[in-house]
């Protein structure tokens, strides 16, 4: 091989070099953004997993209210009820005492 053909294929072999640098820090680069990448899946993982749970107890808390309303409701009837046979009864002991005229009518 002459001289002019070695220097030729000498400098082809240094550019291949320096495109093969080229390309290792673009694995690199690549790598550490994989690593990356995986770290933030691990969080938001986390974070779903943590939402789910979130959900869970939101819907507990959506029950305990339904029912704690349902209780309310049946207070207020038990108690309207109540203060109803209470007024009656009010109201038969007043005419209870106007007839045997103890109160005036």
């Amino acid at each position: 091989m002459d001289h002019e053909t070695r220097s030729f294929f000498q400098q082809i072999i240094q550019r291949f070099d320096q495109i093969d640098e080229r390309f290792d820090r673009i694995e690199q680069r690549l790598d550490n953004l994989e690593q990356r990448v995986g770290k933030l899946e691990q969080c938001m993982d986390k974070l779903e997993h943590r939402m789910d749970i979130m959900e869970v107890k939101q819907d507990r808390m959506r029950d305990q209210l339904e029912e704690l309303q349902l209780s309310h409701k049946i207070f207020e009837g038990t108690v309207k009820k109540n203060f109803t046979r209470l007024q009656d009864g009010m109201d038969a002991v007043e005419e209870i005492l106007k007839m045997n005229e103890l109160i005036p009518r």
